[in-house]
């Protein structure tokens, strides 16, 4: 059993150039209020998470708006 404490999440938000920002790996509170703030603010926010990640996190940030994909690995 995967322990959800142990997700991690990267909240990626475009700069004014249409860049990334470097995210620093953050647990799922941290990030939902990061990407939920940032989205009320009309950035267009995109989190990885890794896979620890459970299905009622995902969906809290589907049902915000805030698009989400598996983290990379490596």
């Amino acid at each position: 059993m995967t322990d959800i404490r142990k997700a991690r999440f990267y909240v990626l938000d475009r700069d004014e150039s249409g860049g990334h920002i470097d995210a620093i790996p953050e647990g799922f509170d941290e990030a939902f209020l990061k990407a939920e703030s940032l989205s009320r603010c009309g950035h267009p926010v995109h989190v990885l998470y890794t896979d620890g990640a459970s299905q009622m996190q995902l969906t809290r940030f589907a049902q915000a708006g805030i698009r989400t994909s598996l983290a990379p690995e490596g």
